[in-house]
């Protein structure tokens, strides 16, 4: 079997052209390779990371490790480590167990070991390296920092309060393409203040690589002031904002997108008022005390009277009243009662950031009907909350708008577009027409190889009665010439076989219907007929003499 292949592909070979042989052998190698690129791809894991930001001491003990534990690896600068995406969460976990990545840092694992024989001094040294340590460990964890050292000035206890000194820190921060607003600062001096014994912020000093001062270690009335500040400034434009995104909301939807600005400003009131008020009801009484007095006396008629002098005060007689009365009675009633009055007492505390004032300008495109702007106006300042008697102000002009850097973009990108959209085109238009280009070559190369398959072969014969039928051209009983050809061709003294003595069953296989196999044997026999009929006869001549 296949040194029959082996003979018809060199009969195949020998007849193909030079350009052909090119072609065929450049395409037996483009597969081969494009099979071996596919098997490779299709084999080469995808590599993920599993450690990033490392040290360089760090990302050599890991390949270390994974060198001796036989996991691939791949290295993005001198950093980040690569595995394949099947392994990464056991590499990770391997080197946790082994303690890596362990940091330029030393924490508390400091005091792990053997502490004996160490002295004070190295205790204390140690302890605060290892705090130190620490500090850098928690910082590092915050998203925007990429490297942070930490320095602790602890000063020796001393035995009066008042020499004791405070003690001190400082904090580099290295950052990345984010950067720490003033509330991330504070938290870190806060977090750094609270590790440490004794330590306040204001003792913390914060400064990045390039020599920005983040947190000075002031007093804390400055950095106080500023942190107010900064949140009501936030404040304030945060509710502008809310105003921007409700006033911009219904302008697109009314007059379509890229239509409308909107700017706000709010002003906010920040001062904080405590304001106490009385009042009192005079319809409303309560009896709260009642006091009632009651006095009574009568006197007689001698009364002690007369002309001043010595003579109306001797004793030897006293004399009548000017008037004459016999005496007199005396009665008083008095009442007394206290009412308590309804007071009602109210406290009221207003807290700071209430608004106090907000300036709304609006300018919309296009928009030249006064009823319409008028309308737009009302919308506008309902959704915005204007308040007139606040002091508000609110701005809705029309405008029209240079929308020429618009177009050009749209233009621009428009171009790009169809341009992408032609790419594909041509590549797909390309890509069938090279496919077409290599079915036709294939299927050329097939025929060809089919054609010289069939002349290389040795053809086995079918019975004389089917060749006799394909060869017959006649309608009679007899077939005139068994194939067609020269009539010296045949052997001397030959005559034509009766088709009722040569084949008795020609008419009933006639009749069967031919397979596939058979009507391809049939045409081989057919051309080989054709080209050497004298040499067909002769062997059909041996086959009826056998019989």
């Amino acid at each position: 079997m296949f040194s029959q292949i082996s003979k018809q592909f060199s009969t195949f070979w020998r007849n193909l052209g030079a350009l052909e042989k090119m072609v065929f052998v450049g395409f037996i190698v483009a597969a081969i390779a494009l099979s071996y690129a596919f098997v490779t791809w299709a084999s080469t894991p995808n590599y993920v990371v599993a450690f990033s930001g490392l040290s360089e001491s760090d990302a050599g003990e890991i390949t270390q490790q994974l060198t001796e534990d036989g996991i691939p690896y791949k290295l993005n600068g001198s950093g980040t480590i690569m595995v394949p995406s099947a392994n990464v969460y056991e590499v990770r976990l391997r080197m946790a167990r082994n303690g890596l990545p362990a940091g330029d840092t030393v924490g508390f694992e400091l005091f792990s070991g053997n502490t004996f024989g160490m002295t004070e001094f190295t205790q204390r040294v140690n302890y605060q390296q290892a705090l130190e340590g620490e500090l850098e460990r928690t910082i590092m964890n915050m998203n925007a920092v990429e490297a942070v050292r930490v320095h602790i000035v602890i000063p020796e206890k001393t035995l009066l309060a008042s020499d004791q000194t405070a003690p001190t820190a400082s904090v580099t921060l290295q950052v990345g393409s984010r950067t720490l607003d003033a509330a991330q600062v504070r938290s870190i001096t806060h977090l750094v203040a609270s590790s440490v014994e004794g330590l306040s912020p204001d003792s913390v000093v914060v400064v990045d690589v390039n020599g920005n001062m983040l947190a000075s270690g002031e007093a804390s009335g400055a950095d106080a002031n500023v942190a107010q500040v900064d949140s009501r400034r936030a404040a304030e434009l945060s509710e502008a904002s809310q105003i921007e995104s409700k006033v911009q909301t219904i302008l697109d939807q009314a007059l379509g997108p890229n239509r409308s600005v909107v700017k706000a400003q709010v002003s906010m009131d920040w001062t904080e008022r405590e304001t106490t008020t009385q009042s009192y009801d005079p319809e409303s009484q309560v009896v709260r005390s009642s006091q009632t007095i009651n006095e009574s006396y009568t006197t007689t008629g001698d009364v002690v009277g007369g002309v001043p002098g010595a003579e109306t005060n001797l004793p030897e007689g006293v004399e009548e009243g000017a008037d004459g009365e016999a005496g007199s009675n005396y009665q008083r009633d008095e009442e007394i009662t206290n009412y308590e009055v309804t007071e009602t007492q109210t406290l009221t505390i207003e807290a700071s950031g209430e608004v106090e004032q907000v300036s709304l300008s609006v300018l919309v495109d296009g928009v030249t009907d006064a009823t319409q702007l008028e309308t737009l106006r009302s919308v506008i300042a309902a959704a915005a909350g204007i308040d007139d008697a606040r002091g508000d102000v609110l701005e809705v002009q029309t405008l029209a708008f240079d929308r020429s850097y618009i177009d050009a973009q749209a233009e621009e990108l428009a171009s790009v577009g169809q341009e992408a959209l032609y790419m594909q085109i041509g590549m797909a238009v390309g890509a069938g027409m090279l496919l077409l280009i290599l079915l036709w070559y294939v299927n050329r190369l097939l025929k060809n190889l089919r054609k010289q398959s069939l002349e290389s072969w040795t053809p086995l014969m079918l019975p004389v009665s089917q060749v006799a039928a394909t060869q017959t051209q006649s309608t009679g009983n007899e077939m005139p010439m068994l194939l067609q050809g020269e009539p010296e061709a045949l052997p001397q003294g030959e005559m034509p076989i009766p088709l009722e003595e040569a084949l008795p069953e020609l008419a009933a296989q006639m009749q069967q219907p031919l397979d596939e196999e058979q009507e391809q044997m049939q045409k081989v026999v057919a051309r080989l007929a054709d080209d050497d009929p004298a040499t067909v006869a002769e062997v059909i001549q041996i086959w009826l003499d056998e019989e």
